[in-house]
């Protein structure tokens, strides 16, 4: 495939990474007889049963420029479909369940990705192209089906469109959601990610197959999904602080047991398990960070200030994984780990004392 289009491919997926951007237009309009956030849902869902439908045919090869065309639109629609769904869990959810209610949803997240990548691959590589597509099209009848028993709770108070749009501002704003999303989700969610980032490519230079960091890698996001709904249960019962420090220490733990791997070392155990325990720290760490932000999201704004920050911690993950490999290649793997295990000590400290303030609407 030419660079161009690949670099075509990749700008189409920041359509997504940018959702935050719609989110005080769901936030404003809304069908009043459907629900503010459940009438988005339903008109996305059918939007995309449409758009996949309209992929169906199409040879992902040949038509490859209708195909991304298609693929756009699918992931605006999605954009909206997901700013909808955090609106409508911050309204629905109580908050003593916000902790449980993450873990499910993160947990569902990381297993859509299993299906939707390994899954996927393997259906087409079986039936082919339009069977892979309209089987992902089958899976959105379910949710539809159980929108349209659904019933939204309304939010206290309705803003003014003017006010509405000063929600982003807001996110830059106040001091508190400064601190949250420019400095607590970076710091303490780093290890993890530059850990992530040279985990394939350390892997191979120590002689590991493709098949064999295949076979590893999908273990651990197979087990990064209990993770999450694991971290969910925790954070109901324990609290956030005591969270933060248990997410944190395992992280930690798991990047520092990757430095031998860093040097050279081939360790298959103890690699298998730090890629293992880096997916678990990752997972609990992300139903962490989605717990608090609904957990400061106010109702009357609330695709707005629950997207932002999420949103922003997934721009992150994908520019640290990028340039996670391009510091690997200046400094050093082993030096790069270290670091991670240093921002994973500091990280840590940072989000347990910080958690124990005031985080509310």
């Amino acid at each position: 495939m030419p660079l161009g289009t690949v670099a075509l491919v990749n700008l189409v997926g920041v359509l997504y990474a940018a959702r935050f951007l719609l989110a005080p237009i769901v936030d404003r309009h809304g069908s009043a007889r459907l629900g503010q956030y459940r009438g988005w849902l339903i008109c996305t869902q059918l939007g995309l049963l449409v758009a996949l439908a309209g992929l169906a045919p199409l040879d992902p090869v040949q038509d490859l420029p209708a195909v991304l065309v298609v693929m756009a639109v699918v992931l605006v629609l999605s954009a909206f479909h997901d700013t909808a769904l955090n609106g409508l869990a911050v309204r629905l959810i109580a908050p003593a369940d916000h902790g449980l209610a993450n873990g499910i949803q993160i947990a569902g997240a990381s297993l859509s990705v299993l299906i939707g990548s390994s899954g996927a691959l393997l259906l087409y590589s079986r039936s082919g192209w339009t069977v892979t597509v309209c089987a992902l099209g089958a899976v959105f009848l379910v949710p539809l089906g159980l929108l349209t028993r659904l019933r939204e709770p309304s939010a206290e108070q309705r803003e003014r469109p003017s006010v509405l749009w000063t929600a982003l501002a807001d996110s830059v704003r106040q001091p508190r959601r400064v601190m949250w999303i420019l400095v607590v989700i970076p710091l303490f969610g780093l290890a993890e990610w530059l850990g992530t980032a040279p985990q394939s490519a350390m892997m191979l230079d120590v002689g590991w197959s493709m098949g064999r960091i295949a076979t590893v890698q999908s273990v651990a996001i197979s087990v990064q999904v209990v993770a999450a709904f694991s971290a969910g249960v925790m954070i109901s019962r324990w609290g956030r602080s005591a969270c933060a420090l248990v997410f944190g220490t395992v992280g930690g733990l798991s990047v520092l047991a990757l430095l031998p791997l860093a040097a050279g070392e081939t360790v298959s155990v103890l690699t298998s398990f730090a890629v293992v325990g880096v997916a678990i720290a990752y997972g609990a760490k992300v139903t962490w960070f989605a717990t608090i932000s609904m957990q400061m999201a106010r109702r009357e704004t609330a695709a707005t200030d629950y997207s932002v920050p999420m949103s922003l911690e997934g721009a992150a993950v994908t520019v640290i994984n990028s340039a996670g490999l391009a510091i690997a290649a200046a400094v050093g793997f082993v030096w790069l780990l270290a670091a991670a295990v240093f921002v994973a000590v500091v990280g840590t400290g940072l989000a347990a004392v910080w958690v124990r303030g005031r985080v509310g609407r």
